[in-house]
């Protein structure tokens, strides 16, 4: 029993549903009508509508910031009201839940977590009285993972061990003796573009250029150490790739979105 997972209350919640209506007041309105006591932290919701992947992408970079026993709660969900099933996965003393459509992938991966599938059984006796086929956020989600944070049911009775989920719509980084190749991931409010590629794929680099969208761009440690106007690659506070236009939204400037490839490679292999 010393093993199994001890929650501590505190619950994040990721979802794509923005600031525009009620949906996120509703669901933290179900978890603290479950359980009082919860602490509910936005790790955003203005992750990219419809894909999954982002709001992966930002959780697996999240998660060793907050405590032991934390819950993580994920609501990106285009297949809502199908047959898709649902997961709660465990790793590193945390739990995560989500929708079975690729959200959970990497941090699957990288805590080396045990994944089950949601029951029907722990659905239904959870779930609100009355169903959406439209929120599952606030008539499934929000009410078992209230159970979970209030120690009313633990990870390991949510439902059966399975390997069989849904994996990232994105390829992980391919990595070669000469270039490493990635995709952009994001884009944050200062219109930088941060990429899947990690620090360590591209350390063996003396010289590092980044290619993306016909620029050829060179690293640097940080912001200042280009005139405005002038693109840097950098490896930002997360620990990934990101290319960055000093004072300018290289999104807008390169013309390019979520899922660009991008490459990098030796300056002299160009």
């Amino acid at each position: 029993m010393s093993n199994r997972f001890k929650p501590s209350g505190l619950i994040t919640l990721t979802t794509d549903f923005g600031h525009v209506g009620p949906y996120v007041g509703v669901i933290k309105g179900v978890i603290l009508s479950r359980f009082p006591k919860a602490q509910i932290i936005d790790l955003t919701n203005q992750s990219h509508v419809h894909w999954p992947v982002e709001a992966g992408f930002w959780i697996a970079r999240s998660y060793e910031y907050f405590p032991s026993g934390t819950i993580h709660l994920a609501v990106v969900d285009p297949g809502v009201g199908t047959d898709r099933t649902l997961l709660v996965a465990e790793g590193e003393k945390q739990v995560f839940v989500a929708p079975d459509n690729g959200l959970l992938s990497e941090v699957i991966e990288k805590t080396n977590a045990t994944v089950r599938l949601m029951s029907t059984d722990v659905i239904s006796q959870h779930q609100l009285p009355i169903m959406s086929d439209t929120f599952h956020g606030r008539d499934i989600f929000g009410p078992v993972v209230a159970a979970l944070a209030a120690g009313k049911i633990a990870p390991d009775e949510c439902g059966p061990i399975t390997s069989d989920f849904a994996p990232s719509s994105i390829e992980s980084p391919s990595n070669f003796n000469d270039s490493v190749n990635g995709a952009v991931i994001t884009v944050d409010n200062f219109g930088n573009l941060i990429t899947n590629i990690d620090a360590a794929d591209v350390a063996h680099f003396l010289v590092p250029v980044v290619r993306l969208g016909g620029h050829n761009i060179r690293m640097e440690k940080t912001y200042g150490d280009v005139k405005p106007g002038d693109f840097l690659g950098l490896i930002n506070s997360f620990g990934v790739l990101e290319i960055a236009c000093s004072e300018q939204s290289a999104s807008k400037r390169i013309g390019v979105n979520r899922g660009a490839p991008v490459k990098v490679t030796e300056s002299t292999s160009i």
